[in-house]
């Protein structure tokens, strides 16, 4: 599905796929929409004529040419007004922003179906209220979209557009529950330019990275982790897949890490009453390693670990 053309990673029909076809058929009604519109653009067809051409009802062509769009290409155009279709890769503030988004995804995130309605739902946690404002400000600048944090019994978060959740599936984000399945970190990611890297590794830092500290001496570092949790049936299977994957990215950008290892000793029980155990990254403390990571992953939205980042890097470039 990845780069069937240069640097493009997801289409308009990609994205149509990801619609419903019971009850309304989304992805039709989507495809004979641009087929009508494209008709009545190149011919100047009525809607009766349209309509044959195309074997749809001609009340709902007319319905069309009113201006009332089917659910579907409204999503469609909500992507492509925030600059997000065709998904390309690139060093445009909005391509930038979706990966720090798809990162956040993986740490702080959720994704899940709504069968009720045939929908997609998904939100990002955040800590504080400063974190989610900040990244709600950065999609109105990125997208140019509101975005609006909701307080819950512990964090901030705020929901994401049906539209984006669906490309991100499309690019390969898991839907349900990331602790009871087993993924990989999608190829394209890999092909990413060290900025974009970067990027992403900030957002998934943002969310599951632990905040830098310094050793007592305060002219050393400890080590930095990242920890992401998964049932303990699968948990072998995750560290081998998704997080080996993250290992290896890291490692890409000349960072140095521990490969990632189980925690069967820190059992967690979630609110669902399912026991977790954490897969955990280490980040090196070499200084030079320690230096060349945090210079790039600034833990944009997790106020506490960005402060934490700039004392680090300013006691480790002491001579």
């Amino acid at each position: 599905m990845y780069l069937k053309l240069k640097n493009i990673l997801a289409t308009k029909k990609d994205v149509i796929s990801m619609y419903s076809t019971s009850r309304v058929n989304q992805q039709r009604n989507a495809l004979k929409y641009y087929e009508a519109m494209e008709l009545r653009k190149k011919f100047r067809f009525g809607s009766l004529r349209i309509s044959r051409s195309i074997n749809m009802p001609m009340a709902a062509v007319h319905y069309w040419f009113q201006g009332f769009e089917p659910k579907s290409v409204k999503g469609i155009k909500e992507l492509e007004n925030m600059n997000l279709l065709p998904l390309r890769t690139s060093n445009s503030k909005s391509f930038m922003q979706f990966v720090r988004t798809f990162g956040l995804r993986f740490a702080d995130g959720c994704v899940y179906e709504q069968k009720r309605n045939n929908s997609f739902t998904g939100y990002l946690c955040f800590g504080n209220k400063s974190d989610a404002d900040k990244f709600a400000d950065d999609c109105k600048k990125a997208w140019s979209i509101n975005l609006i944090p909701h307080f819950g019994s512990k964090a901030y978060y705020i929901y994401l557009p049906a539209s984006l959740v669906r490309l991100m599936i499309v690019v390969g984000s898991p839907v349900g529950n990331k602790t009871l399945q087993g993924f990989n970190l999608p190829k394209w990611i890999f092909q990413l330019s060290d900025n974009l890297k970067f990027a992403f590794l900030d957002g998934m830092f943002s969310g599951d990275g632990e905040v830098p500290r310094l050793k007592k001496s305060g002219l050393a570092s400890e080590s930095l982790k990242i920890s992401l949790s998964s049932e303990k049936s699968i948990a072998e299977q995750f560290s081998k897949s998704f997080m080996l994957d993250l290992w290896e990215l890291i490692g890409s950008l000349g960072i140095k890490a521990s490969k990632p290892a189980v925690m069967y000793n820190q059992p967690r029980l979630g609110n669902d009453r399912i026991t977790t155990y954490p897969v955990v990254i280490r980040i090196l403390t070499e200084k030079q390693n320690m230096i060349k990571f945090l210079n790039n992953v600034k833990y944009r939205y997790n106020a506490k670990g960005s402060k934490a980042v700039k004392l680090t890097l300013k006691a480790l470039r002491k001579k």
